[in-house]
């Protein structure tokens, strides 16, 4: 046997020429272009996919810059002649011109030095001395930094192609010193003539729908289209099969797709159990099964959207069954088929029953098959209005959304006559109003928003307000406005100041046989509330755990507290208890009043009033209350107002 000449398909046949290279026009037209105008740039870059021809466009730009025969004696004026002996030692491996590296094991700055050292040597009987550096995005940054001048400016004879499957990898300053070419995957009709010129050499029988299963194989990779094309002449000899081709690879037919979709499209549970059960008895990869699904959907998808088939890569009979089969579906059903197969795919992969989650998806696709389009049945409505009777149609809505009283009303036959007309309401004046309906009992009017307090009448109640933007504040008073700002006091009667939410007042504590029942409720859930208070802010709790209720009137509480700095705090936090104090009391409390216990017996009306001096209240407060003493001791607090 004569097995050890024998070469692959992709050694083989690998092109000699640019006119043999596959589905890369654009990379081979420029390069030829530029050899015929003389136009060579130092260093280029081939990226791409695997497979796709990046080497080998590199070894045939290098044998046709060194070709010795004239350009115009080429063939397209470019192409190598493969005659001379700078192309035939080329094409035999032994060109000394030509220096090939592999990246991915000579990645090393030493690797690099070397290659700096061998640039300095000039070609032997050739024009350009090129090196071809494949998988360039191999080397580390600091090989690429010992290239980086020597690519910069290299001797005149020397030329640079590198090759690589991940250009974003590449530093940019190595890009930025190469022309970049992109090379693409190549098109299925495209492998697809190419195995059949193959087949055709070699002897080989092939339909067509097994080169297409071949070239699908590939995914855009000549190379890879070839290895399975070589994998199936080992399996089927000189005759291919598709049949025993599809088995081999262990592709799911087309013909269980067309049935997936037949039973979706029939809303058929059960075949689609069936075909499931079908797929994982034969052995099929359910991943392979459910891409092949998804590429199905999107062949019908494109034969029901556009008007010819030439975008499915298949034989020209399945074109023309996706074109049947698209009829029997809509272009919305289709969409939410491939994305439920789609989120399917995507979930089998952490799924622990895979067969389950297949199951589910296609049954999901069975149920979604029948949901009608909402443009399909609004337009059916239309129609159904359209050719409906007049008189059987509902009133009509005017341009404010209000029906037309003078449309005639939907009748009844057993409730029309009972239906009064429709007559404009009036308002019913005093004296038309019947004593049963003056006996009614008056529905229950709406509580009001707030009532103002009336004016305190008591001549030793002195009364100030803050602000009225301190309404309704319910947060801590640490960072509000200063507990202790000084006031002037107004020579003003008191009740000429009436302003504001929150009463501070000195006032006398009422006797206690004179206490309403309002007020007595208060008191005796008063503990109760102060604890819920503390438990809710226990700085507020702890104010107010010194004050008690003195006076509830008008649905108003005064709440009497020790001292003027428990006044001040507490009157931001007025909202707060207001609303705790109405929860758990169950009254009404429209305002609180906060009064000073100790003023009330100390004021004299006639005495003239003094300004209010915060250091002295302070350093005052500091010698009576151990807390605000401890305060001072313990973190060295000064007074600094």
């Amino acid at each position: 046997m004569s097995d050890h000449r024998y070469l692959v398909s992709a050694r083989k046949y690998r092109p000699r020429s640019f006119a043999e290279v596959v589905g890369q026009d654009h990379v081979t037209e420029t390069l030829k272009n530029a050899i015929r105008l003389y136009r060579i740039a130092h260093a280029y870059l081939f990226s791409g996919p695997r497979g796709v021809g990046k080497t080998t466009g590199a070894r045939i730009l290098a044998k046709a810059i060194n070709c010795e025969t004239p350009l115009d004696q080429r063939i397209d004026s470019a192409e190598p002649c493969q005659t001379c002996q700078s192309c035939l030692s080329f094409d035999e491996g032994r060109s000394l011109n030509v220096i090939e590296l592999d990246a991915a094991s000579n990645n090393k700055v030493d690797d690099i030095r070397e290659l700096r050292e061998t640039v300095r040597i000039p070609p032997q009987g050739a024009r350009r001395k090129v090196y071809i550096v494949d998988e360039v995005h191999m080397l580390s940054n600091a090989a690429f930094n010992a290239l980086l001048k020597t690519l910069e400016e290299p001797p005149p004879y020397v030329l640079f192609i590198f090759a690589t499957t991940e250009p974003h990898k590449v530093l940019p300053t190595i890009l930025s010193r190469c022309q970049r070419f992109d090379y693409r995957r190549i098109a299925v009709p495209e492998i697809v003539t190419r195995l059949q010129h193959i087949s055709d050499t070699e002897g080989i029988k092939a339909d067509e729908a097994s080169l297409m299963l071949i070239a699908r194989k590939g995914d855009g990779a000549l190379r890879d289209a070839l290895s399975a094309f070589d994998q199936a002449v080992a399996l089927c000899g000189t005759d291919i099969r598709y049949d025993e081709l599809a088995r081999a690879f262990r592709v799911v037919d087309v013909d269980i797709f067309f049935d997936v979709t037949e039973s979706a499209v029939s809303n058929d549970s059960a075949r689609m159990l069936g075909l499931v059960d079908k797929v994982v008895t034969e052995g099929y990869d359910l991943h392979e099964f459910l891409n092949g699904l998804l590429g199905h959907l999107r062949n019908l998808y494109v034969a029901h959207t556009m008007k010819d088939t030439r975008l499915i890569e298949a034989t020209s009979d399945v074109q023309k069954r996706y074109a049947s089969a698209a009829r029997a579906t809509s272009e919305p059903n289709l969409l939410r088929m491939m994305t439920v197969v789609a989120d399917t795919e995507e979930s089998i992969r952490s799924s622990a029953q895979p067969r389950l989650t297949v199951e589910l998806g296609l049954l999901k696709i069975v149920n979604m098959a029948s949901v009608e389009d909402v443009r399909t049945l609004l337009e059916e409505i239309r129609k159904g209005d359209s050719n409906r009777p007049a008189s059987s149609r509902q009133p009509k809505a005017d341009a404010r959304g209000v029906e037309n009283p003078t449309a005639a009303p939907k009748s009844s036959p057993q409730k029309s006559a009972a239906i009064p007309p429709m007559t404009e309401p009036k308002q019913a004046s005093p004296e038309s109003v019947s004593a049963a309906d003056r006996a009614a009992p008056a529905p229950a009017r709406q509580q009001p928003a707030r009532q103002a307090p009336p004016e305190t009448q008591e001549s030793d109640i002195t009364v100030e307000r803050r602000p009225a933007e301190t309404e309704g504040a319910d947060a801590p008073s640490l960072f509000g406005p200063p507990a202790l700002k000084k006031h002037p006091r107004s020579s003003a009667a008191p009740e000429s100041r009436t302003e504001g939410s929150a009463a501070l007042a000195t006032i006398s504590i009422p006797d206690p046989g004179k206490k309403s029942a309002e007020l007595r409720e208060i008191e005796s859930i008063w503990l109760a509330f102060v604890r819920a208070v503390k438990s809710d802010r226990i700085h507020v709790g702890s104010l107010l755990q010194h004050g008690s209720p003195a006076a509830f009137s008008a649905h108003v509480l005064t709440i009497a507290i020790p001292d003027d700095f428990h006044r001040r705090l507490l009157e931001n936090q007025e909202t707060f208890l207001r609303e705790h104090l109405g929860t758990h009391s169950g009254l009404r409390v429209d305002q609180l009043r906060f009064a000073i216990r100790s003023e009330a017996e100390e004021t004299d009306e006639s005495a003239p009033e003094e300004s209010f001096d915060p250091h002295e209240y302070m350093n005052r407060k500091r010698q009576e209350s151990p807390m605000i003493r401890a305060l001072f001791d313990e973190f060295g607090g000064e007074l600094v107002w």
